[in-house]
């Protein structure tokens, strides 16, 4: 078995019903330098069927890069074996791992120290995971689908295989935790099932998307090429431009300032019509639109781009892969490389970080060796006393802010990092981690919120002059009254994103609160943020300085395109970054011109899983090596990861991006279909033939179940459209949740498309307990939602909502770092502590 010092050894079952996700959760994790072994069952080769030749396969065939490879049928004895020594088995669902190797528990009993990874649309249980399910399935649960598309018309998704490695990040993320869990138990087998349901990941992906939306008077539904009431402020649109479209965000006054500035500062920019960036966002964008469109009329799109970047805009083209493939920036960080696939040599990508142990010109790029063997480093158990903590303070009056409650102990000063390995308890298995979080807004602080579900101690850093974005989204609406008080301490999105924190305010720019966080980082196993790049340097807060007094520390760097580079210095917002590597140009009506997925934020939440995956990777490199590194993390290499299939689809067929609604390569039916009533909406996708048969026997009535043209998987291809014009005539007349059940009953995959309301009572998420009720200050109860993961002994824990501005100071730097109360004011009199 594996040992500290050892090299992850993963094994992942292939069968036919195998997808995106256990691939890419393999991929990831061989290409961090843990061996990788594939058991392909003999009946994956689709005996007498020919292989399909779309995106999809070729992706598969792709993540297949790296590892080797057996068959199962004339290797049995050779699996039995790399079983006894792996430390992780990867599968896409848990019946074909019981059909071809042995059910889960079994496998349990036969290899204590296993970790047994599953992925599914639905989970290994909740009312739903005997049903048949798809990518597509999960977009309807969760409310994405709800989201995209144009008011009046279907739905839309995001085409297959996107959304799965969603799942496949998450599924790594949480081998390496309960890696993290098994290495720190003391004496016990620890081995433990990691069930992820891409239901599950998306709806915490939407718990931070819509919380923008229904909890500042907007609604959570289709708003075509623009955010629903433009996310809350003007611009978060597409508009054409001389030789195509761009996507254009925009949250300040200076954002906007300076894209009046690169216009020319045409004179009706200066009206006062034109000044209130909420107005104009919710109230005439339209309005707004035509103004900007005569300019954006002569720009084409590499001049909006090179633009973009004088003007430190957060403006993107919508990008085709020919454009994406021809970036430079890529090659120049070494993210893509050459792959042969179907006889053809395509660029494909590669990990969207760079690793070093130093920021040195001549450090070495050391992601690919993370799960590679190690040096054993000495043990250092941790100690953490119970009367660390502070008091906790005094029962609030019914007109001030109520209490949190109580953060579990604040362990000493001069406590050890936890990279050097300690017990933890079963329930919280990352316990005695600390983690200093400068994140703001998503896509850092969610990782570190996501540490601090599973016992991690994350304290999170901010000014109280220039606090985390998300506490500044406006005034908080519920059941469509403005809740009246400090909007900065109840804004919900912020507590999704930052609840179970510790909070202090330090203003950076003072060199003794530089000192205050080099003592915290003495302490600290990981150091996240997401500025631009150069600007923890600038405060002599960067991985050096750090290092110096911390060697085993984990640095996490997380920007739009990297620290380094010809696009370094690009700012971006999800919208862009999806805009830029060529998302958006796939979502929207077949045969028609994109309207992409500004409702649904995908690069956020994207970065924040695959950066975990990174961060708990390096953590346990850390421990096995003793010597820290800085994780340098490209949120576009990260989604453009994600687009795998369609950026060698392109290569190999030569074609330009074409939206896919919600259809498949490889299946029909497979979209969304209306159902009786008003905005009724279900998924129907047949991925087998008998599911086909079954369909036709619901229908028998309908005149297409016996048309010939729809007779073979190629035929129904071939007229999609009017098959699924044909299924939509069916589906109207039908009652949504009746017929879902049906279909369900008959074994085909369908679901309905849920709003985000529905979603929240859904059984399925109840039964998963990913929805979890907590106080906010003023605001009162609600439901938030915690990482997507479900451990067959322990679960993501949400305790208590996010941090006051500052509410720990006290705690932080007195329990902590031993200043008096009396150094303490002076601190906050000097504005250091501010």
């Amino acid at each position: 078995m594996s040992h500290t010092g050892a090299a992850l050894r993963v094994v992942e079952v292939v069968t036919r019903e195998s997808g995106i996700a256990s691939a890419h959760a393999g991929w990831l994790l061989g290409k961090m330098g843990a061996t990788v072994t594939r058991v392909v069952d003999g009946s994956a080769s689709r005996a007498g069927e020919a292989e399909p030749a779309g995106p999809i396969s070729r992706a598969l065939v792709a993540l297949a890069d790296g590892k080797d490879s057996i068959e199962l049928s004339s290797h049995a004895p050779d699996v039995d074996a790399l079983l006894r020594n792996a430390d992780v088995l990867l599968a896409d669902g848990s019946q074909t791992l019981a059909r071809i190797i042995a059910p889960i528990d079994r496998l349990r009993a036969e290899h204590p120290r296993l970790i047994i990874a599953i992925s599914t649309v639905f989970g290994l249980d909740g009312p739903y995971a005997r049903f048949a399910g798809t990518g597509l399935d999960a977009q309807a649960l969760s409310a994405v689908a709800w989201s995209l598309g144009e008011p009046g018309r279907a739905p839309l998704a995001l085409p297959p295989g996107i959304v799965e490695h969603q799942a496949g990040a998450m599924l790594a993320a949480g081998c390496l935790m309960a890696l993290e869990a098994r290495d720190r138990a003391a004496g016990v087998g620890s081995g433990r099932v990691v069930d992820v349901a891409l239901a599950d990941v998306l709806a915490s992906f939407v718990a931070g998307n819509c919380r923008l939306y229904v909890h500042h008077g907007l609604e959570w539904k289709r708003s075509g090429r623009r955010a629903s009431g433009s996310g809350g402020a003007y611009p978060y649109m597409i508009l054409p431009c001389r030789d195509g479209e761009v996507c254009i965000c925009g949250r300040t006054r200076d954002e906007w300032n300076r894209f009046v500035q690169a216009m020319g500062n045409p004179e009706w920019a200066s009206l006062p019509r034109y000044q209130d960036l909420r107005a104009m966002g919710k109230q005439y964008p339209d309005e707004v639109d035509q103004l900007l469109m005569p300019w954006l009329a002569q720009k084409t799109k590499a001049e909006l781009e090179a633009i973009a970047l004088e003007y430190n805009l957060i403006v993107s083209p919508i990008r085709e892969f020919d454009e994406v493939l021809r970036t430079a920036h890529f090659r120049q960080r070494g993210f893509f490389r050459d792959l042969e696939i179907a006889g053809c040599e395509v660029t494909v990508p590669s990990l969207p970080f760079r690793v070093v142990e130093s920021r040195n010109d001549n450090a070495p790029d050391i992601s690919s060796t993370l799960l590679a063997a190690g040096v054993a480093a000495p043990i250092v158990p941790i100690v953490v006393p119970a009367t660390a903590s502070a008091p906790i303070d005094p029962p609030a009056t019914a007109a001030a802010l109520p209490p949190i409650i109580p953060a579990p102990p604040i362990t000493p000063p001069l406590r050890p990092p936890a990279s050097v390995a300690a017990p933890a308890a079963a329930d919280r298995p990352l316990a005695g981690i600390r983690v200093l979080d400068f994140g703001w807004v998503w896509s850092a602080p969610w990782v570190g919120t996501m540490l601090g579900e599973l016992g991690a101690e994350i304290i999170k850093v901010e000014h109280a002059l220039r606090p985390d974005n998300l506490r500044l989204a406006g005034k908080v609406i519920r059941d469509g009254k403005v809740v009246e008080g400090p909007s900065k301490e109840m804004s919900p999105m912020f507590h999704q994103i930052n609840h179970g924190k510790l909070g202090i305010t330090l203003n950076a720019k003072e060199p003794r609160a530089v000192e205050l966080v080099k003592q915290l980082a003495a302490s600290c196993d990981i150091v996240i943020e997401n500025m631009s790049p150069g600007s923890m340097e600038r405060t002599k807060l960067g991985y050096e300085a750090l290092r110096a007094v911390n060697p085993r520390i984990v640095m996490l760097a997380m920007s739009a395109a990297g620290q380094s580079g010809a696009l370094s210095t690009m700012r971006a917002y999800a919208p862009t970054m999806s805009s830029f590597v060529g998302m958006e140009a796939l979502v929207g009506y077949p045969g028609e011109q994109p309207i992409g997925a500004l409702n649904f934020a995908l690069g956020d939440p994207n970065a924040s899983v695959h950066a975990l995956a990174a961060v708990l990777a390096a953590l346990r490199r850390a421990r096995q090596t003793g010597q820290g590194c800085y994780i340098d993390f490209s949120q576009i290499e990260a989604l453009l990861l994600t687009l795998r299939p369609y950026l060698i689809d392109t290569q190999i067929n030569g074609s330009q991006t074409k939206v896919m609604g919600s259809r498949h390569p490889d299946f029909a039916p497979h979209g969304i279909y209306p159902a009786a009533g008003d905005d009724a909406w279900l998924t129907i996708a047949v991925t087998q033939e008998d599911q086909w048969i079954a369909l036709k026997s619901i229908a028998r009535d309908a005149s297409w179940s016996r048309d010939s043209r729809f007779s073979s998987v190629a035929l129904r291809l071939q007229h999609v459209d009017d098959l699924d014009a044909a299924i939509a005539a069916w589906t109207s007349r039908e009652p949504r949740d009746a017929l879902v059940g049906k279909l369900r009953a008959a074994g085909i995959a369908s679901s309905p498309v849920l709003s985000v309301e529905e979603q929240w009572r859904d059984p399925h998420y109840a039964a998963r307990g990913i929805r979890h009720d907590v106080q906010i200050p003023v605001y009162g109860n609600e439901g938030l939602y915690a990482a997507p993961w479900k451990f067959s002994d322990f679960a993501p824990r949400i305790d208590r909502c996010a941090p006051r501005l500052g509410e720990h100071n006290q705690r932080v730097f007195g329990a902590m770092l031993g200043l008096s109360d009396e150094e303490i004011a002076g601190l906050q009199q000097a504005g250091v502590i501010a």
